[in-house]
């Protein structure tokens, strides 16, 4: 079979000098074709356990050099067999002992060995001491082995003992695995031999992967992969061993452990699930091998995939919309309503996960409003934490028609009455039409018998919820939930504290009126309410850090012309931005700053204000004449904005002493 080979090998090699490449898969298939019927064992064993599509040359004639030294020792035995057998007969004595192990004497007993069966294999003509599969244990006797073939692997590197598993069966050729990702329980890192697929690299010396007979393969490198998987989506993978020499690339079950992902085994199907989110899948080959489903992209792939000649990525855009949904990105994108974004292909968002998972839907409407202000729904939201002005519920407004909403931060429930006649004015005024109905829950704030009195005078409808039953007021429960949803990925992402929920609720809310809404089919609530499309040239991420310029009156001529702050929102009647100074405590407003969107703050001590140092003073540079105030985000410049969260609308007072925050 060796020159049989090496013969198909030559004509292989010259129908290639010729100009007629043949695949490796038709030459496998071609060596499988021309062996003898005595092979044809073989050949089912090959082509049911591998795809014909997926055989490799090197692998099948492995297979069949191996078949030919199994015969080759089963023939030698069976000839040994025989001599033995026709020496005891010729000399007329047993070779067997008797029960006791004495020999038995006189006239040959002896029986033909065909009978005999083994107790190790269950095969006949042979015993246990002289069974093949014994001696192939210890090491005798073995079959030669593919020089393609890789056994068990144990790496070690300098960062620690590294361990992770080949196969050695000749099934593994099912496909050039060099290509693919397997995805391995015993391996401790990613690993590849794949040098042109790292986007990010860094050279490293002294580790080592050392296989099964002791061979040392070199670690050359860590870095980063990209890898487009079955939905399209590129995922990012950290941490990658460059081996050079390694056949296999692994990616590390363990390794994904660490990152919080769960695995989860299904019908041949592998997932990797990290929250509600499945990451990647992969799906069994042979072997009992689990292969990704995906595919790997090269830096020049991977650049077009995902960023266009230095265009904005989607992430950052992701965090200037306060954590949109990916389709919404597709859909401001396709309407080239966002600068710099060519193509949407959003990265796994962990805070998006763990904030806006949830178990149940609320039940939808199919009525709507026909008119802006026909309809309001309201309700209000209470926060486990004080913000920074002393807030402890939120109540929202949100009109039927556009679902274009408002957030007012309030410390009191009772404050809800002045708020809504506040409202009431501001919306009114702006869009020359009147509130016709109000629906709300029936909790205290809203059934107050001033409120009702007054919602009389003006000849409001008032619609409430029956009692317990809060799906009858949707829109806001939903609304509300997106908000709280917001405002948790908001605040993680930034990593600022709770105190500052108040600011990422009037945040959220400007983004939401800018974000698409299936209930007005997938308009904008800005849109609705104005009839022109929104602008997003103004939009950035929250919580990113800024650098805010002194003014003259604040600083020498040698002093720094400006200092570090962070991005909490728009100014509402300023045209300028709300930022929170960690270094005084305090909320500025100003309009010359910098933006640093790509690099989030993420330390605490710098960001996070103590209680027993907290103040709420809200100072406006640059427009020293405005006067502070208070809004739900930030509007038009023509547009009357009232009420911020830093000092409360003007409503009824009690006549207790109050102290300011501490």
């Amino acid at each position: 079979m060796t020159d049989h080979i090496n013969i198909m090998n030559t004509l292989f090699s010259q129908l290639t000098e010729l100009g007629h490449k043949i695949e490796e898969n038709e030459r496998a298939e071609l060596l499988l074709q021309s062996l003898p019927d005595s092979y044809d064992q073989l050949i089912i064993n090959l082509t049911n356990n591998i795809l014909v599509e997926y055989l490799v040359f090197d692998d099948v004639a492995a297979a069949v050099l191996e078949e030919e030294s199994r015969r080759k020792n089963k023939e030698d035995r069976s000839k040994g067999s025989q001599q033995a057998e026709a020496l005891t007969m010729t000399r007329g004595r047993s070779t067997e002992r008797g029960p006791s192990g004495s020999h038995n004497h006189g006239r040959s007993k002896s029986r033909s060995r065909k009978n005999v069966k083994c107790y190790s294999c269950g095969k006949k003509g042979h015993v246990k001491s002289e069974c093949w599969h014994n001696k192939k244990k210890s090491g005798d006797n073995r079959a030669p082995e593919s020089s393609s073939s890789q056994g068990c692997v144990a790496s070690t590197s300098d960062d620690g003992e590294v361990l992770y598993s080949e196969g050695n069966t000749v099934a593994e050729g099912r496909k050039r695995f060099t290509d693919v990702w397997l995805l391995d329980s015993a391996a401790t890192w990613h690993m590849t031999s794949r040098r042109e697929w790292f986007h990010k690299y860094e050279h490293v010396s002294g580790g080592s992967v050392f296989m099964g007979n002791d061979h040392a393969l070199e670690i050359a490198g860590i870095g980063t992969i990209k890898i487009k998987i079955h939905d399209g989506t590129i995922r990012t993978i950290q941490e990658v061993r460059h081996v050079k020499g390694l056949k296999k690339n692994l990616l590390s079950l363990g390794q994904l452990d660490d990152l919080g992902c769960k695995t989860q085994i299904e019908n041949g199907i592998l997932k990797i699930v990290r929250g509600a989110l499945v990451v990647m899948k992969a799906e069994k080959i042979t072997s009992n091998l689990y292969m990704l489903k995906g595919e790997t992209l090269q830096e020049a792939d991977s650049c077009v995939a995902s960023n266009n000649h230095g265009e904005e990525s989607t992430i950052i855009w992701h965090h200037k919309l306060g954590h949109i949904s990916e389709r919404g990105l597709k859909i401001l994108s396709d309407q080239n309503l966002l600068p710099g974004l060519k193509s949407v292909n959003l990265p796994f968002c962990e805070h998006c996960v763990t904030s806006k998972q949830h178990r149940l839907k609320f039940s939808s409407s199919t009525a709507r409003s026909k008119c802006i202000l026909d309809l309001i729904h309201s309700d209000v939201w209470e926060s486990p934490d004080i913000s920074l002005g002393g807030a402890k519920y939120m109540v929202t407004f949100i009109d039927d028609y556009s679902r274009r909403c408002w957030v007012y931060p309030i410390k009191r429930k009772s404050d809800v009455f002045e708020v809504f006649k506040a409202f009431k004015a501001r919306v009114e005024l702006n869009s020359g039409k009147k509130i016709k109905c109000l629906r709300t829950d029936n909790g205290r704030e809203y059934t107050d018998g001033e409120f009702l009195a007054f919602c009389k005078q003006e000849g409001i409808e008032r619609q409430f919820t029956v009692t317990y039953t809060p799906q009858q007021n949707g829109v806001a429960e939903r609304m509300n939930r997106t908000l709280a949803e917001r405002i948790r990925a908001m605040l993680r992402t930034a990593g600022l504290s709770n105190s500052f929920w108040a600011e990422a609720a009037k945040t959220a809310c400007y983004v939401i009126n800018r974000s698409p809404s299936i209930a007005i089919e997938l308009k904008t609530p800005m849109e609705m309410w104005t009839g022109k499309p929104a602008d997003y040239s103004n939009l950035h991420s929250f919580g990113c850090p800024v650098y805010v310029m002194y003014n003259a009156q604040e600083r020498t001529k040698l002093d720094p012309k400006s200092r570090r702050c962070i991005f909490l929102g728009y100014a509402d009647g300023v045209k300028g931005y709300r930022l929170w100074d960690p270094t005084a405590h305090k909320v500025v407003i100003s309009r010359d700053v910098i933006f640093v969107e790509d690099q989030l703050q993420k330390e605490e001590d710098n960001i996070t204000s103590k209680e027993n140092s907290e103040t709420t003073d809200v100072q406006v540079e640059n427009n020293p004449e405005q006067e502070d105030s208070i809004s739900s985000e930030a509007e038009p410049e023509h547009e009357t904005q009232v009420t911020d969260e830093s000092e409360a609308p003007e409503v009824r007072r009690s006549t207790r002493e109050r102290r300011p925050p501490v």
